[in-house]
Formats: C-alpha cells, sequence, structure tokens
C-alpha cells in the first residue's frame, strides 16, 4: 500500500478541515459518519483517502490509549486478548498488582457496566472500527453488495473483515456463549453504512450479530478473490485472515462442518506460506517479529507506532521495561503449568517457579532483563496454529476422530521433542473421543497461551478453571464457565446515551 499505517489518522483527518466539525476523528461517536460528499471533495487533494480508512481501522486494533488519556492498560486488541486471558484464570495476576492495571480482570469486575478502563475500552474502540470501515462503504457502492468499480474491492475486502472482526470482540464480551437458549439474547447495536447517521440502534440477537459476521466475512472473500490483489505485507488484510475470521466465527455457533472446511482449506492450500514455528525454533522465536513465517496477521510495531510502556510488551515480558520486569508477573495458571509433561517443547515457554513466559514471549534484549527500551517487538494477532487447532477440534465435534488426531499430530509434530514422538503419536491414536476432546481443550489452552483464547475456549468447551495460589484473586477457587461475571455488561454510557438500550 502506498499509505503506510503511521499515516493514516493524519490522512483520514484531512476530511475534518473540509468540514464544520473540529473534532479529532477518533473521538467521533460510532453513528458519525463522513459523507460521500466529504470523502470525495477530500479525494481532490489526496487520492490516498481509500487507502488511510483501511489504515486507520488496522490501527484501532493496536493503537493505545483510544478509549482513555491515560490508562496503561488501553492499547486495543491485545489489551483485550490480556483481559480475556485473566478472566479466564488460564492467565493469572501475582506478584504485585501491577500498578492497578487489569486488577479488574484477575479480580472479574471488567463485567461492570461503569468500568470505563476494560469494559468500555471493547465497546468504544469496536464500533470506532465500525465506524471508520461504514464511512469508506458510504463512498463504495454501500456494504450489502460487493462494489460494481474493481478499485474499490480490495479495500472494500479488507474493512468488511476488519468490522467484522470489530463485532467478533463485541460478540466474545458482550454476548453469553452462544447456544439455543443464548442466540435470541439482545447484545449489541448493529451499525451499518446505511443507517442514518446520528440516529442510535436497538441492540440485535446473539445470532443476527453472528449472520452479520459471517456475511461480511463471506462477502470479504469473495471481494478479495474477484480484486485479484495481494496485500503488500502482513500487516494488511487478505483472504486468509477473512477465512481464519471466518473459521472463528463458525466455531462460536457450533457449525462445525463449515468451522472444519474453513480451517482445513487454510491449512492446506496456505501451510506452506504460513509453516508451524519448527519444534527447533520454538524456544528462540519469541513472538517478536512479525516476519515470523507462521503469523497470518501481525503488525510492524516501529518508533512511529509504538505505544511504549502503554503495549503488550509493556505488560507481558521481563526482557523489556516493563510492569513484568518490577515483579507485576502475569504467569500461566500453575495447575495448568503442572499438566505440561518434559516431552511437551512448550514447558520450556514458562518459568519453572513463577510461569511467566519467558520462554514464549521475549524481545530480542534476551537474557537482559529490562533491556529493551524501545518496546519495538511486534504482535500477531492469528496465526497457523490457531487453524490446526479450529480444524482438529471441529472435526473431532462431527465426530471425525481419525482426521481430528491426524490434524492435532501435525501441530503436536513441532511441539514435541523429537526423541518423544513416537509416543505421543500413539498415545493420541489410542484416545477415545471424549478424551481427545480434553487433549485438544489442553492444547489450545497452553499453545494459544497468552493470545485471548482462553475465555472463549473456556465457554465453547464449558470448562471450569480452578485458580491456582499464584493467583492474586480466587486463590484455588473455581471459576465456572457460565459465570455472569465473563459477560460485561451494557456500558452505562451506553445506556444512558442511547434510548433503546435498556437493561437486558
Amino acid at each position: 500500500m502506498r499509505t503506510s499505517i503511521r499515516k493514516s489518522i493524519c490522512l483520514v483527518c484531512g476530511l475534518l478541515s473540509l468540514t464544520a466539525c473540529q473534532k479529532d476523528f477518533l473521538e467521533q461517536n460510532p453513528s458519525e459518519l463522513f459523507t460521500p460528499d466529504q470523502i470525495n471533495e477530500a479525494k481532490k487533494s489526496n487520492p490516498d483517502i481509500d487507502e488511510a480508512f483501511v489504515n486507520g481501522a488496522i490501527e484501532t486494533f493496536f493503537k493505545s490509549l483510544q478509549s482513555t488519556s491515560r490508562n496503561h492498560d488501553d492499547f486495543a486488541q491485545k489489551s483485550f486478548d490480556i483481559c480475556s486471558d485473566l478472566m479466564s484464570g488460564d492467565m493469572e495476576l501475582e506478584g504485585g498488582q501491577s500498578y492497578g492495571w487489569f486488577a479488574k480482570a484477575a479480580e472479574l469486575k471488567t463485567y461492570q457496566k461503569f468500568d470505563l478502563s476494560n469494559n468500555y475500552s471493547v465497546w468504544r474502540i469496536s464500533y470506532r472500527t465500525v465506524s471508520i470501515a461504514n464511512s469508506f462503504f458510504l463512498n463504495s457502492g454501500g456494504d450489502e453488495q460487493l462494489p460494481t468499480e474493481k478499485a474499490f474491492l480490495y479495500n472494500w475486502g479488507q474493512l468488511k473483515t476488519l468490522r467484522a472482526l470489530a463485532y467478533l470482540n463485541l460478540a466474545h464480551f458482550y454476548g453469553k456463549p452462544y447456544s439455543d437458549e443464548t442466540k435470541s439474547s439482545l447484545v449489541v447495536p448493529i451499525n451499518r453504512a446505511s443507517d442514518e447517521g446520528g440516529k442510535p440502534n436497538k441492540p440485535a440477537t446473539l445470532q443476527e450479530i453472528y449472520d452479520f459476521i459471517i456475511k461480511d466475512l463471506t462477502q470479504a472473500i469473495e471481494a478479495f478473490d474477484k480484486a485479484k490483489a495481494e496485500r503488500e505485507n502482513k500487516q494488511y488484510i487478505d483472504a486468509t485472515v477473512a477465512r481464519g475470521a471466518l473459521a472463528r466465527a463458525y466455531m462460536d455457533t457450533g457449525d462445525w462442518d463449515k468451522a472444519y472446511e474453513a480451517a482445513n482449506k487454510l491449512i492446506t492450500e496456505q501451510g506452506a506460506n504460513y509453516p508451524l514455528i519448527k519444534a527447533d525454533e520454538l524456544l528462540t522465536n519469541g513472538f517478536n517479529s512479525y516476519k515470523t513465517p507462521e503469523f497470518i496477521w501481525a503488525i510492524d510495531i516501529t518508533k512511529d507506532n509504538t505505544g511504549s510502556l502503554i503495549s503488550f510488551w509493556g505488560h507481558m515480558d521481563i526482557y523489556t521495561y516493563s510492569y513484568a520486569s518490577v515483579g507485576a508477573y502475569k504467569g500461566i495458571n500453575k495447575y495448568l503449568q503442572d499438566q505440561i509433561p518434559e516431552s511437551d517443547l512448550r514447558k520450556g515457554w514458562f518459568d519453572t517457579d513463577l510461569g511467566i513466559p519467558t520462554g514464549k514471549f521475549f524481545s530480542t534484549s534476551k537474557p537482559e532483563e529490562q533491556g529493551d527500551r524501545e518496546w519495538l517487538s511486534d504482535i500477531v494477532f492469528m496465526r497457523m496454529a490457531e487453524m490446526y487447532l479450529i480444524a482438529s477440534e471441529a472435526a473431532a465435534r462431527k465426530n471425525d476422530d481419525t482426521k481430528a488426531k491426524e490434524i492435532l499430530l501435525k501441530l503436536l509434530k513441532e511441539r514435541t521433542k523429537e526423541d518423544k514422538y513416537a509416543e505421543v503419536s500413539t498415545r493420541i491414536n489410542a484416545l477415545s473421543h471424549e478424551d481427545l476432546l480434553k487433549e485438544i481443550l489442553y492444547n489450545w489452552r497452553v499453545e494459544m497461551w497468552g493470545e485471548g483464547f482462553s475465555l472463549t475456549v473456556m465457554k465453547r468447551f464449558k470448562n471450569d478453571v480452578q485458580r491456582s495460589p499464584r493467583n492474586i484473586y480466587f486463590k484455588d477457587e473455581t471459576i465456572k464457565w457460565n459465570d455472569p461475571r465473563l459477560t460485561y455488561e451494557t456500558p452505562r454510557n451506553e445506556t444512558t446515551n442511547n434510548p433503546l438500550i435498556t437493561t437486558f
């Protein structure tokens, strides 16, 4: 792309000089959209406006302080990921309260409607993504049908995907686990490009939210296929990212056939392009470079876009100058860590005593603690291991245990000590159906630890999690998978300002 992500906000904000509105673009309410006339007028002086909308939407997934002015737990998607992992109990807050950052998530208080830091951030930032996308759609023929102008197709597909990912976040945090009993429950409003600006919308049902997400992603894939354009680098969105997001949505709704189809298609057609991190690199990778071959969607963090201390690395890595490096540890649940056998290379991801991820997430300054004071390690949003786990679980859920084991073993081939793989393979192939599902659950919890999947996995498997003595909160208490504190209440700011949202 000609327009870099770091320049996107400046370009999009250029629209404001053409209007009477003087508010910063990122501070607009979700319903405040730019009109086609405003966008076309802006294009006269800057032809890169369409790309700026894409870059602006991507930036909502990692820019710090979008929702607050000073909170150090406000850095968009990776902040959401830490919250959800802490809520599940697979990640534990230990060794101090990190100056209060993320304490509410570990204490199961982020669900509260008056929590403006973590609860409201998900709402505010997700709808900001939606607002940017809808502004683009207003100028490209709308969001119902694919654009007739080929020039719009690729960016249209990117913004469809990003909008869907924003609604996935909203569904995960504000919606109950999907089921026949909950799919008619009210969740959040759906804002379309055609909606009248400034007019509030009533909440949609969980089913309507997922129908909307799946339609966006399906159309995005079609747009990418028709555009026949390749993304410049992994920071941008393409059909692979959209299919990965689609697989996530189908897993949420229990559509195992379609989830398997989407994930398996990526494995078979893109596996060579995004190969799993190899066994001999697993403990040296550090998850610190967006160029890691396995990463499907990741952001190159530079001096221009770093959130510095207000970032994933500013909270998780002791080799970065961070909260973790001064004792505010976030580590793996000790009971989960104890389940990791010696044959599993991922055991080396975690410090033996504290469980902190010294072998999974680390900057290039390792082994010097606090050595990295630039905060330039990159962040990943999607990688191929997730697709292997989706495909394996979906196959098992639809009673194809043979295929589920085959796919799982491909992942475990790169996660097991070489001299122990034959033994692990024999054990996996002998598993009963129920034990296979337990094995898949274990691999979700360990493989994707710290990446924001623990809470959705906990709910999908109906897995109650016992917190360990290392956790500051709820030591040795078991949190049920359907505990109401694991679902966010609608923020008070929204119930106050939108008369169509009532307590539900």
